[in-house]
């Protein structure tokens, strides 16, 4: 008798609890994902300055999680929403900006787990900087020193360079379409 009432105590309490948390979440997700929404807003216009972003439906690989609109008074681009499997720590989601030329205009990770002093490499300017102006109208890929149709690798960072770049062509495909 005695283990069934411990029972039943654990079980209100732990009823309790849980009533509690899905209390909290549902207070606080609103929240989340304004915030959430705010920071997408602000990174867009890190790789691509616009008046506004138009989110397009359109058929897209499985790494292109969203494509926006970029919408100028000088004209329109694109923005890449990317997350691409097979990073060193795991998959690595950012965004880049494509002017009307298909150029890239920026890079921002989003989200990523790879190692400090390697992959995470991708957070520094230089990586960043080594992006802008890659075209993608012909496959990307990647070089120590970059070029037209390459960006700048990461040095010792190979698997994360490598999954970048097929995010990156897997984009381009999609670019492709949009035209």
């Amino acid at each position: 008798m005695n283990n069934f009432k411990l029972g039943l105590r654990l079980f209100v309490i732990t009823a309790v609890v849980a009533l509690a948390l899905a209390f909290t979440n549902s207070l606080t997700a609103p929240v989340v994902a304004e915030n959430q929404a705010q920071e997408l807003k602000k990174s867009l216009s890190v790789v691509y300055p616009a008046d506004s972003y138009e989110e397009l439906e359109v058929d897209k690989a499985e790494t292109v999680e969203n494509v926006y609109k970029a919408i100028t008074a000088d004209g329109e681009g694109y923005v890449f929403q990317i997350n691409s499997p097979g990073g060193y720590g795991g998959d690595i989601e950012y965004l880049i900006g494509v002017d009307p030329d298909h150029n890239i205009t920026g890079f921002a990770p989003l989200v990523h787990s790879e190692s400090p002093g390697f992959g995470a490499e991708m957070e520094q300017d230089f990586f960043k900087e080594g992006m802008v102006g890659v075209n993608m109208d012909n496959e990307v890929g990647y070089s120590e020193a970059g070029g037209e149709n390459e960006i700048v690798g990461i040095s010792g960072a190979t698997i994360s360079t490598t999954t970048i770049v097929k995010g990156i062509n897997d984009a381009r495909e999609v670019l492709a379409s949009l035209e």
